[in-house]
């Protein structure tokens, strides 16, 4: 192939490449930014009263989309289906208090974090010496299926995991001694602490990052909410936003 006809191909690639990627945010402003979630990770997604998902993170992406001035529509389902609705495009955006991973990476793209959080033990208070993965080897560890926390339980040497579809479930079975621990996020723990009185934190595992998903061919969308959630940062609207949930 000659150079002209190099560059002919070239070009054609990029325009290509250019509008598929630019198509993401065109069928947003068409039909509506529809957001997958998993409301039994309270405060950043939960069932209110009135079965309506709320939280910290549902808050935040109506408050991105009026940025965008485009509808939200949010989606309940379970966790580990999340990645496998966007890259099927059942969704737009995961908003999920979701951590960022290499792995995740390989598979979706992430937006600016919003959050930085530790994962922690968490145990009945007659077991407050739980308090590190050492400690937990021969004991049951709870956690959600597909979630970071999981994968942190299932590398505790020795211990035995069980895995649950809701982060709910996971705490009513800790509260009623089905099992010893649970490898939870800090912040969703202190959440459980405040329902089940004889929770505690007993240890912290690592940190995690968290921040929205978006689908690999869609950089401009990806590049549009960041715009957002920076015009949010300068408001104050992020942090009044997290300290609406994050105090409660």
């Amino acid at each position: 192939m000659n150079k002209i006809a190099l560059l002919i191909s070239a070009s054609l690639f990029a325009v290509s490449a250019s509008a598929q990627t630019q198509g993401c945010v065109a069928n947003v402003q068409k039909n509506g930014l529809t957001v997958g979630t998993s409301p039994d990770y309270p405060p950043f997604e939960s069932l209110d009263n009135n079965n309506q998902i709320v939280g910290l993170d549902v808050d935040m992406v109506n408050a991105i989309g009026k940025k965008m001035g485009v509808k939200v529509n949010i989606v309940g389902q379970s966790f580990d289906g999340l990645i496998p609705a966007l890259i099927s495009k059942k969704i737009d955006l995961i908003a999920a208090g979701m951590t960022v991973t290499p792995e995740r990476k390989k598979a979706v793209n992430f937006t600016l974090p919003y959050d930085n959080s530790e994962n922690v033990i968490m145990a009945r208070k007659e077991n407050l010496s739980y308090a590190t993965a050492a400690k937990l080897s021969g004991k049951s560890v709870g956690a959600q299926i597909g979630s970071t926390q999981e994968e942190l339980a299932r590398g505790i040497k020795g211990a035995s995991v069980k895995s649950f579809n809701l982060y709910t479930d996971a705490a009513v079975a800790l509260q009623t001694r089905q099992i010893d621990s649970l490898v939870i996020d800090r912040v969703v723990g202190e959440q459980f602490a405040k329902t089940y009185p004889d929770l505690r934190i007993t240890g912290m595992l690592s940190k995690n990052e968290k921040a929205l998903a978006v689908r690999k061919d869609c950089g401009d969308l990806v590049n549009r909410i960041n715009a957002a959630v920076i015009q949010l940062r300068k408001s104050g609207e992020l942090q009044a936003i997290s300290k609406k949930w994050l105090s409660k």
